[in-house]
């Protein structure tokens, strides 16, 4: 289980169950979670004594490898020869695409119990695994799916952050996440610009501040309360910088403990940042959405609202509801004052 978080654990606890069994490889393979939107797209496969490639090459098949757990049995090691006819596996496109390149002849085979599955195999010149072995790998089988599976969860987890992460890079606003100390847990572009063009906010290693003795103070209060919000004084040359501080949503059904000062996430805008350039920019800048940015793009290249409509597969009053609200957030009132606009802020 130790594996689930660090890799070369999960590494040597999947060769220490191919030498338990006397295998020359081990792989497992577990479908994407199908209702899941940040779910990834393939399978997530693992293996041992095999080449790295050869392993994810079975996240390639994601149908094939459907078919294959449907024919396994559950939670049980079984030959493959007794379920699974070798010419009935090379019918797979897998077969070619992935199994066969890993070598082997006999496997022990189970489907596990979200689907997917795991594969003992040795070589053409062995002796199938026997009864014994079977009911070893039979017996590892559940404590090997609870593994796999939290290994999925984790790398699904992962992935999120790395979407969540690059959608506050590009943000124009800036966005720090303090912990009950007021450390710097996490900072996007626009806020790190910040701190590199200002030498505001950032201290000591890590630390928030402000611009001197009553900044500080002022931005101390602020992300003690975990609300408010203020402008800090920079020069004479620069407007202020404009802070907001909001408290972290405290763990839903209450199982945890909400410390008395509670993580804070800060939104800081700089007004001496420049405007990002292109159509995109411009409409992240009035806080347009993707799809409304799309109809923004069409309009600008000279498509009416029936066109963009049928190219963006949408019913004409979905594209006129969509600028309705863009005519709002951009304070214009007409398609024609919405390309002037555009087209007057980038060029």
């Amino acid at each position: 289980m130790q594996g689930v978080l660090d890799s070369t654990a999960w590494d040597e606890g999947l060769s220490a169950i191919t030498r338990a069994v006397r295998a020359d490889h081990l792989v497992a393979v577990l479908p994407h979670e199908m209702d899941d939107p940040h779910a990834l797209v393939t399978p997530l496969a693992w293996g041992s004594g095999v080449a790295d490639e050869n392993i994810w090459a079975l996240a390639d098949y994601p149908a094939d490898v459907a078919v294959l757990s449907r024919l396994l049995p559950a939670g049980r090691m079984v030959l493959q020869d007794d379920v699974v006819p070798l010419p009935v596996l090379c019918q797979l496109a897998v077969f070619e695409g992935a199994i066969r390149p890993m070598g082997g002849r006999h496997a022990a085979v189970a489907r596990t119990t979200a689907g997917g599955f795991v594969a003992a195999c040795r070589g053409r010149i062995e002796k199938p695994f026997s009864d014994s072995e079977r009911a070893t790998l039979t017996d590892l089988l559940p404590i090997l799916t609870s593994a796999l599976n939290l290994k999925r969860h984790v790398q699904l987890l992962k992935g999120r952050v790395a979407t969540l992460e690059a959608a506050l890079d590009d943000l124009s606003t800036g966005v720090i996440f303090l912990d009950v100390q007021r450390r710097v847990l996490r900072a996007n572009s626009a806020a790190e610009t910040i701190f590199a063009r200002t030498g505001q906010l950032l201290t000591m290693p890590a630390m928030l501040w402000g611009g001197g003795g009553m900044e500080s103070r002022r931005l101390a209060r602020i992300i003690d309360e975990s609300s408010g919000a203020i402008t800090l004084v920079r020069s004479e040359t620069a407007l202020p910088l404009a802070v907001r501080a909001l408290r972290m949503p405290a763990p839903e059904g209450g199982a945890i403990p909400v410390p008395r000062k509670t993580a804070t996430i800060l939104f800081v805008s700089d007004p001496n940042r420049p405007a990002p350039a292109g159509i995109t920019g411009l409409c992240a800048a009035f806080g347009l959405t993707p799809r409304e940015t799309d109809i923004v793009a069409l309009l600008v290249a000279g498509e009416g609202p029936a066109d963009i409509a049928a190219r963006l597969g949408i019913s004409l009053g979905n594209v006129r509801g969509h600028l309705n609200r863009i005519f709002g957030k951009t304070g214009t009132g007409s398609q024609a004052q919405l390309v002037a606009l555009c087209l007057s802020a980038i060029h």
